[in-house]
């Protein structure tokens, strides 16, 4: 079995100074780690790297340095299961839309993204789509959130939205 911690728009410093301690405290038991963009400063991907393997992307806020190491669309491959990654962009109505199209060339079984700050977890067309909502917002979501994929020994995904 492995467990993925799932982030997404850290923002650190604009948000919060830090990663929050709960959000750091549950990433001690998982296998790896995605970053879903914004994240703004590299620090954040050192600290985390520290913690477990870190497979990231760019978003709309990252510039510079992350802008130029960071792809914005990325395939990650765990125990058979292809999970795509990019953050997202724009009108927060029609995302899903625009990043299904985005990995419509490739197959994929999850795709993992951000942007909007507000987590959840949908099936469409038989990919699991998670954005993880924010672990440092207080403006924009309701709740602080990541979220955690599962792949069993029997090769089922699933995911599930942690709020603190």
């Amino acid at each position: 079995m492995k467990t993925i911690a799932v982030i997404s728009d850290t923002h650190i410093p604009s948000r919060m100074d830090r990663l929050p301690s709960e959000l750091l405290h549950a990433l001690t038991e998982v296998d790896c780690i995605i970053h879903a963009g914004d994240i703004v400063q590299m620090q954040v991907i050192d600290q985390l790297q520290k913690i477990a393997p870190v497979y990231a992307v760019c978003g709309n806020m990252d510039a510079g340095e992350l802008r130029h190491i960071l792809p914005q669309k990325y395939i990650l491959e765990i125990e058979g299961k292809k999970i795509g990654i990019t953050h997202g962009a724009g009108d927060p109505f029609t995302i899903k839309k625009r990043i299904l199209k985005l990995f419509a060339d490739t197959p994929v079984d999850c795709i993992v993204f951000g942007h909007t700050h507000h987590a959840e977890i949908e099936t469409r067309n038989n990919i699991l789509l998670v954005n993880p909502g924010s672990p440092t917002d207080r403006v924009f979501a309701k709740r602080q959130s990541f979220a955690l994929i599962t792949i069993d020994d029997a090769g089922n995904l699933t995911a599930d939205i942690i709020n603190f």
